[in-house]
């Protein structure tokens, strides 16, 4: 636990924050999941590197904190780096099953996280409204 509260411990994190933690947890947790797939499936050597590049690639991208368009949301993963006691998958499958994502639902975050094809940034379609001046909310009945 000490080991991975270290690495969660920044709240806004960056692209290169995923390869930032101990020997022991690089190689038992993230080496060992990584390539554990494609051993097991006993893939060729071309698909093992794919595969890898894709997790490197995806990995930065969650950790960047920007909502790329046609990708994926970081949104449930910088949650997770702000409150350290929920959201702990990769596609929230298992946190769904175990009921570690309820104090996400509820939040203007839960809202953003979706794969979006505008080019619009995701915080003016969802605006946090805690952010807001008062009366720009009033004004403004879409975002209550």
């Amino acid at each position: 636990k000490q080991w991975y509260q270290r690495r969660v411990r920044g709240t806004a994190p960056i692209g290169i924050a995923n390869v930032y933690c101990g020997v022991v947890e690089m190689v038992a947790l993230n080496l060992f999941s990584l390539i554990m797939g494609p051993l097991l499936m006993q893939s060729h050597l071309m698909v093992i590197w794919i595969w890898t590049g894709y997790a490197l690639v995806f990995s930065i991208i969650d950790h960047g904190g920007y909502h790329v368009p046609f990708l994926y949301s970081p949104e449930a993963h910088d949650y997770h780096h702000r409150e350290s006691n929920c959201n702990y998958g990769t596609l929230g499958i298992l946190d769904m099953l175990h009921k570690t994502n309820h104090p996400f639902a509820g939040t203007i975050d839960a809202q953003r996280h979706y794969v979006s094809c505008s080019l619009k940034p995701i915080k003016e379609i969802h605006p946090d409204p805690r952010k807001l001046s008062p009366s720009v909310v009033k004004g403004n009945k879409d975002i209550m």
